[in-house]
């Protein structure tokens, strides 16, 4: 995991302490120019780091956004979001387990089929759960290990 930033000390350090500080990060590219470029830049990549960047469909959808601005007007794309698969079906009463940093976890499906109970406390959908057990954003059915990633037998 990457250092905490103390954002009113970054503050503080000149343009060139800063660039000092962007090559750490591992960074590709040049830095910025500009002191507030600079520090909005560091912040940004110590977060992404910390909590995670932008997920795959984000990235897809700025990289063709980007594509799209420097190209001729009668060459452009719309860029689309990805259609998601229908969901999973579980049944009610079907008991998913899950062990997450040595603490064993286990969400039971709802009577309607369509909620899940974790810990006493009923939640619309197994992102929600799996954020609140990693304090992270997974795809819940994947957290629970109800789908693969694409190109995994």
């Amino acid at each position: 995991m990457a250092d905490p930033i103390d954002l009113e000390a970054l503050t503080r350090q000149t343009t060139n302490q800063l660039k000092e500080r962007w090559g750490t990060l591992g960074v590709r590219g040049q830095p910025p120019h500009f002191k507030q470029a600079l520090l909005r830049g560091i912040s940004w990549h110590v977060q992404s780091k910390v909590h995670g960047g932008l997920d795959a469909d984000t990235r897809r959808l700025l990289k063709a956004a980007i594509r799209n601005a420097s190209e001729p007007d009668s060459t452009k794309r719309e860029a689309k979001p990805r259609k998601h698969r229908e969901g999973i079906k579980l049944s009610a009463g079907t008991t998913l387990v899950r062990t997450w940093r040595g603490h064993k976890h286990e969400v039971t499906v709802a009577e309607d089929g369509k909620k899940f109970r974790y810990r006493e406390t009923e939640y619309a959908s197994l992102s929600e759960i799996a954020r609140e057990i990693t304090g992270a954003r997974w795809s819940g059915p994947r957290f629970f290990g109800l789908t693969k990633l694409k190109g995994v037998a």
